[in-house]
């Protein structure tokens, strides 16, 4: 029988699979009976063709056109015929890659625009700016043109075109580079050099070639500079003028990014100056023009010798010059005066002052002519001079002279005198000489008589008092030449030491500081006769008794003893025999003791006074005054009449001991120990005889402190100082002054204190002092330390992709202070592994950002510091995250195409796995899993991808795919079994979480096999709230717990089995659980 092979069977269900990333096309169809190989077929529409061959289902186009379409057919092909074509099925490839593309600045919006050639097969075009800084802009549109108005000035973009349609997009064209517009300059100030009327102009900018600072006088003045540095310099400026400034970014194409202000230049000087003399307060009265550009005015008055300078202010013409020295020619200048500049000073007027008062002047009291005669010094600046003399009376002499004397006569006696002299030259005065005090003789004493005093056998005179007398002397001549006297300065007085049995003729004279009065009227006193002799009086140191013994005489059967007292206190007592004790004898005495042989004091029969003293009192009205700066005390005490030494001692509590022995009633102790108490003993000694002490205390200076340590804080400007407490101190008081002189205070009663109000960024010298409410310590130590500027806070961090690598885009809040620089650190642990640390830091930068390069799966802690001249903070609070993950590894198959199972390596901090088809229908989601595996039909390792996720971001996917696992030959049983275990997923453990406050315990079943487990806490998130990145603990235990979270918030909890092979899926549902309120 003869055999026919018949024409194959069409091909059907041809379909076709663009690879956009190949521009190459998977034809795919059913089995055609009878046919031996297949041929398929791409006919362009505009006749480009592409064909290929294969016995197989499906077959690969290559070198197929961007942007064309094509016809597609397979046609069945055996060994008779080729003619069994399929439906004709049309394909649209990747479109082409745009050409042509250019880029430029529109200066007037500072925007860029981009162009460039269609493309073929475009629908839509995606166009990125990609910014030098890690900045992308993306423009989408289905023209040939893209405007881009959000890009950032100053930086070099790199600008790229890709085209696409509705399955596939191109490759981005060839890159343009371009500058934006420069940015407008930052931070422009202005400020003018007095001294040379030149403006400096100052800013920041970067990435600008060169910068113009132009700038406009309200009087039509123009002038600029130019600069390829951020400062410029405007010299010789009209003065008084208000200048608009305009400082404009030059890149050589858009000159208009510019910045505007303002500068004031020098005031223009005062013009028409004028000084008058006004003599009643030797001052002068200075006037002048107004100047332009001037808020305020100085006038300066300096002598022609330069000995003297004063100045006045005024936002007037006027002002007035005073405190002028007297007998002085002044110089007068004017300066005009701004906020911040003086100008040069104006022409010069001239004045001369007052003439000066008189000097060195003296008077002499003529007391016999009843006349003074008044003297001064040589003043060549005066005329004449006038001489006045006012007395206590009020009455009022005076005298003028040209010489340098003058005699004023005719005094009336008893009378003071203050005597002034000025100097007068023009009609104008100078000031009152100093006040020169004399008097006129004093007026002679008046109704003068006295008495005798037989016990002391002394004489009390009296007289009237008298004015203008200070002192009087009293005089007793005797006949026999034996004269006694005695000086008072007032009525009564006492003259003693008179002889027995003598007549006295006594008179008074009245005496002030110049002049002595004549004698009053003479009187006289006879003394009475002294029979007794051979009397002595005999006292004991501590006694209060004086025996007294004499010679006994005929026919007296009693005797009377009499002691009169310095104060005349009379004590007696009276005796048959020849002693007798006087009783109740005081201290600090002096007596005068008689024997009369009868009560009659003045009798015939009696003894010349016997003068004893008795032994100094204990010393009274004892003050301490304290000596701060020698560390010491004045002690004062009651004079005694009979002592003539004192010792004082004083006893410290530490054993120092320091004395004085002195002969006045006084003692200065000085050096001793600081904050000690000290006993005081003062004794006083006279005639062998030393009183009983007077005992006191006596606190001394509190020490020094120390230990001087300061806390500043720097979020309420303020410090706390502390320091040792000082012996003996009551009260403390701080002191901090800034280096540029401000001073702080703050006062205490304990060691510690609050300074407020220190300012950010300036260096203090912290000190403090102790005070025991009497004395200051000295200054302790001085400690430096500066107010630093707060640690960051508000820190972000977003993890940002760029090309390959993933970057941590940092940033902060910033701090109130000036002038302050940041510096972030980043520390972390790469894989979560503690043996692979990182550290990295940024630049010392004013910028509140910095971008790190971030390696995958690590676990990190960020924190910022800030500086100033103040110093620098403390690190911020750590802001902690982990960043994505790394791709999965070792990612494999196992199965066939209709069916696989597609399993990879846990990666670290990876909470979810997705599974990409990137064929060429564009990038399409098949799994996301938890777990490390998943479960695929339709499969085409080829077109896989994997990747792993995390709360921070999307790992790079994997597409190196192995497999699939092929069957195993029988020697490799044995192997198999021995690693069975490592090849079975792990189990996933059972958890429990308990609360307590803010605060979660995590409890979980032993896995087997399982080394390690990682626990995931995320915080449930709400609507509109930040993301907040994940707590991931890796540990070996069967526990974990967390403390410190937000109160009043859900947490939800993972966790998964893992040992180095494996890891088991993460809880299919996590655990949720809420915190309350904080303990």
């Amino acid at each position: 029988m003869l055999q026919v092979e018949s024409v194959p069977c069409l091909p059907g269900n041809v379909v076709t699979v663009l690879n956009c990333s190949t521009n190459t096309a998977l034809v795919k169809w059913q089995a055609s009976i009878g046919a031996d190989y297949y041929i398929v077929q791409a006919l362009g529409v505009e006749e480009q063709e592409s064909s290929c061959e294969t016995f197989t289902q499906s077959c690969v186009l290559p070198d197929l056109m961007c942007g064309f379409t094509y016809n597609i057919s397979v046609i069945a092909v055996n060994s008779v015929c080729n003619v069994s074509q399929s439906d004709m099925t049309q394909l649209q490839t990747v479109p082409c890659v745009p050409q042509q593309v250019k880029a430029r600045v529109v200066c007037e919006s500072a925007a860029v625009a981009v162009s460039w050639e269609p493309s073929k097969g475009a629908s839509l075009y995606t166009t990125v700016a990609q910014g030098n800084g890690g900045y992308e802009s993306v423009c989408n549109t289905n023209g040939t043109t893209c405007l881009f108005n959000d890009l950032l000035c100053g930086l070099n973009y790199s600008i790229t075109v890709s085209a696409s349609d509705e399955t596939c997009s191109s490759a981005r064209s060839s890159a343009v580079q371009l500058n934006t517009v420069p940015c407008v300059p930052q931070n422009v100030t202005a400020k003018m050099e007095c001294s040379n009327n030149t403006g400096v102009v100052s800013w920041e900018g970067e990435g600008v070639s060169s910068y113009m600072v132009q700038a406009f006088g309200p009087d039509g003045h123009k002038m600029q500079c130019n600069s390829t540095t951020t400062s410029c310099q405007l010299p010789s400026m009209h003065c008084g003028q208000l200048y608009n400034l305009t400082v404009t970014a030059q890149d050589g194409l858009c000159d208009n990014s510019r910045a505007y202000l303002n500068l004031q230049s020098v005031p223009c000087r005062p013009t028409y100056v004028k000084a008058s003399l006004l003599c009643y307060s030797n001052s002068a009265a200075v006037t002048w023009e107004r100047a332009s550009g001037a808020l305020s005015y100085l006038a300066m008055g300096v002598t022609e010798n330069g000995s003297d300078q004063t100045e006045c202010n005024n936002t007037m013409t006027y002002c007035t010059l005073s405190n002028l020295q007297c007998g002085q020619t002044y110089n007068v200048s004017v300066f005009s005066q701004d906020e911040s500049c003086s100008s040069v000073a104006s022409d010069k007027a001239y004045m001369r002052t007052a003439p000066c008062a008189p000097q060195d002047v003296a008077v002499n009291a003529q007391c016999d002519d009843g006349a003074m005669n008044v003297s001064w010094s040589p003043n060549p600046d005066a005329q004449y001079f006038h001489v006045a003399a006012v007395s206590n009376t009020g009455a009022r002499l005076y005298c003028n002279s040209s010489n340098t004397y003058c005699n004023i006569r005719d005094l009336p006696c008893g009378q003071e005198y203050n005597v002034t002299v000025l100097s007068v030259r023009d009609h104008c005065e100078s000031k009152r000489s100093a006040v020169v005090k004399t008097s006129s003789a004093p007026c002679v004493p008046r109704n003068a008589e006295g008495r005798l005093d037989c016990v002391s056998n002394s004489a009390w005179v009296t007289w009237d008092a008298l004015e203008g007398a200070l002192s009087y002397f009293v005089l007793a001549k005797g006949v026999g030449g034996h004269n006694s006297s005695c000086t008072t300065t007032s009525s009564p007085c006492n003259v003693q030491d008179l002889k027995c049995g003598t007549r006295y003729t006594f008179h008074v004279t009245a005496i002030n500081k110049y002049c002595k009065s004549n004698h009053s009227t003479p009187f006289e006193i006879e003394t009475g006769p002294c029979a007794l002799t051979s009397v002595s009086v005999v006292t004991e140191c501590d006694s209060d008794t004086i025996l007294v013994n004499w010679e006994m005489t005929k026919d007296a059967p009693l005797y009377l003893v009499t002691a009169e007292g310095n104060d005349q206190t009379l004590i007696s007592c009276n005796s048959s025999s020849n002693s007798c004790v006087l009783p109740n004898i005081r201290c600090d005495m002096y007596y005068s003791i008689i024997v009369s042989a009868s009560s009659d004091k003045c009798s015939s029969l009696r003894s010349p006074p016997k003068k004893i003293k008795t032994a100094p009192c204990v010393p009274d009205n004892v003050t301490v005054t304290a000596s701060c700066e020698k560390n010491g005390a004045r002690v004062t005490w009651g004079q005694s009449p009979v002592a003539t030494s004192y010792l004082l001692t004083a006893t410290g509590r530490d054993g120092h001991v320091a004395s004085c022995n002195t002969s006045v009633s006084n003692c200065n102790l000085t050096d001793l120990h600081c904050g000690q108490p000290y006993s005081l003993n003062i004794t006083a000694s006279g005639d062998n005889c030393t009183s009983k002490p007077h005992t006191s205390t006596y606190r001394t200076v509190p020490c020094d402190p120390s230990g001087l340590a300061v806390d500043i804080n720097c979020e309420t400007n303020s410090a706390i100082l502390s320091w040792g407490a000082s012996e003996g101190a009551v009260e403390y008081f701080g002191f901090s002054q800034a280096d540029n002189g401000g001073m702080l205070y703050c006062h205490s009663t304990v060691p510690f204190c609050t300074m407020e109000g220190l300012e950010c960024g300036h260096v203090y010298n912290f000190s403090v002092k102790a005070s025991n409410g009497v004395c200051n310590s000295s200054l302790s130590a001085p400690l430096r330390a500066g107010a630093a500027p707060c640690a960051p806070t508000a820190l972000k961090v977003r993890m940002q992709k760029i090309g390959q690598a993933h970057w941590a885009m940092t940033s902060w809040d910033s701090v109130n202070c000036s002038d302050v620089e940041y510096l972030a650190k980043i520390t972390g642990q790469i894989q979560n592994n503690p043996q692979a640390l990182m550290e990295v830091f940024s630049y010392w930068l004013p910028r509140r950002y910095f971008e790190f390069p971030m390696p995958c799966s690590t676990a990190y802690n960020l924190t910022v510091q800030a500086r100033n001249s103040g110093g620098v903070s403390k690190p911020s609070t750590a802001f902690t995250g982990v960043t994505v993950p790394c791709s999965p590894q070792n990612v494999r198959y196992s199965g066939n195409r209709d069916s696989a199972v597609l399993s990879w390596d846990a990666s670290v901090f990876a909470t979810r796995y997705t599974v990409y088809s990137v064929s060429g229908s564009g990038r399409v989601e098949l799994c996301n899993t938890t777990g490390l595996s998943c479960r695929l039909t339709n499969f085409y390792p080829n077109t896989t991808e994997v990747t792993a996720s995390n709360a921070a971001g999307w790992s790079l996917p994997n597409q190196n795919i192995t497999g699939p696992v092929q069957a195993r030959r029988r020697r490799d049983l044995r192997a198999s079994e021995i690693f069975a275990h490592f090849e079975k997923d792990l189990e996933s453990p059972e958890v429990t979480v308990t609360v307590s406050g803010v605060s979660l315990y995590v409890n979980w079943t032993t896995v087997k096999d399982a080394t390690e487990y990682t626990v995931v806490i995320e915080e449930e998130q709400k609507d509109q709230e930040t993301i907040q990145p994940p707590i991931v603990e890796t540990t070996e235990g069967n526990f974990y717990s967390v403390t410190d979270l937000k109160p009043w918030t859900t947490y939800c909890i993972r966790l998964a089995a893992k040992n180095t092979i494996k890891q088991s899926n993460y809880s299919i549902r996590p655990i949720c659980r809420s915190t309350s309120a904080s303990k």
